[in-house]
């Protein structure tokens, strides 16, 4: 009996210990939420994006994408990682757009990439 216990117990740590270290795993720069957000339908064009990440990253590639052809957003890659951007955006037409983005998390390094799209109405 006190071998089945000790097995156990010996198999529960290992597990415990394992979660911890995965925690640390998980720790990338996921977008938590933007403005405009996912799938929103805007009645008058946006004049800034707002990324806002779960920890500080890097932004390392931002596209904006309408009608298969990228749109311009400047982007300072010289920046300082940070939770949160706004970058400004050119006059937008109605339309839908893409937005494609790269990030690079500022204590591991990890990349994490994503997508959202939003609409403005005619």
């Amino acid at each position: 009996m006190r071998k089945a216990t000790w097995l156990a117990s010996t198999l529960w740590g290992f597990t415990l210990a394992g979660l911890g270290l995965s925690g640390q795993c998980l720790a990338h720069a996921h977008l938590q939420s933007s403005t405009p957000a996912n799938d929103a339908k805007l009645t008058e064009p946006p004049k800034s994006l707002l990324l806002n990440f779960s920890e500080a990253a890097q932004l390392a590639v931002l596209k904006l994408v309408a009608d298969g052809k990228s749109i311009p957003i400047p982007l300072d890659k010289t920046a300082k990682p940070s939770q949160t951007y706004t970058l400004a955006l050119p006059a937008l037409a109605a339309g839908n757009y893409t937005v494609q983005w790269t990030a690079v998390a500022a204590d591991d390094g990890h990349v994490t990439k994503g997508t959202f799209t939003f609409s403005i109405a005619p």
